[in-house]
């Protein structure tokens, strides 16, 4: 596969890239990726269930403590889904970096 433009109008030598390469690069350069961020997304998903957790605790209740354990197992399944799930933009990045590499001289990576 081709992964330089052959164009002369002044884009010769960069990527093409094709349409859904484009709409990850937007996606991606448009999110959040503080840590801050991160870290308030995994605590509101989970202090819910370990709040729970903890009561049942508090209160003697095996029931609770059940309940608040699956949730967090679903969760986590969840989390796993997830992540499967955005395999493809993964793959997709992958495809987006590789093409940007070929466009740097080579030596200049070692920088």
């Amino acid at each position: 596969m081709e992964t330089r433009s052959e164009e002369t109008d002044g884009r010769q030598g960069r990527p093409e890239f094709t349409e859904e390469e484009i709409r990850l690069l937007r996606l991606w350069s448009a999110s959040d990726v503080s840590a801050g961020r991160q870290l308030s997304a995994q605590v509101g998903y989970f202090a819910t269930p370990a709040i729970f957790g903890i009561y049942g605790l508090a209160t003697g209740s095996l029931t609770l403590v059940g309940v608040a354990f699956i949730c967090i197992l679903l969760l986590l399944a969840w989390g796993l889904l997830t992540t499967w799930r955005d395999r493809h933009d993964s793959i997709l990045m992958q495809s987006v970096c590789s093409k940007v590499l070929a466009t740097v001289p080579v030596g200049e990576d070692k920088r």
